[in-house]
């Protein structure tokens, strides 16, 4: 897989930590949620539990990062679900 293909995106929790997840262009939003979940919350934590949040909002873990609006150098959030956004 060519680097140029590579994306780096900065995922950032909600105590302010933030780590930077690398990517193939056509991942998933799924794939991001779950590397971004592990570099930020650790391995004993269940992704199923946290929404990447692009923009405000919760994403489509189906899209990929292209479809999802993302480029290389994004910036997402991932929460955790019984986070309150209101």
């Amino acid at each position: 897989m060519p680097a140029d293909n590579r994306w780096a995106i900065t995922v950032a929790g909600g105590e302010g930590d933030t780590d930077v997840v690398t990517l193939n262009e056509h991942a998933h939003i799924r794939q991001l949620r779950h590397d971004g979940v592990r570099d930020l919350y650790g391995t004993s934590v269940n992704p199923d539990e946290y929404d990447v949040l692009i923009g405000g909002v919760v994403a489509n873990l189906d899209a990929t990062l292209e479809q999802a609006g993302l480029s290389d150098r994004a910036e997402v959030m991932i929460l955790p679900k019984d986070v309150s956004r209101g």
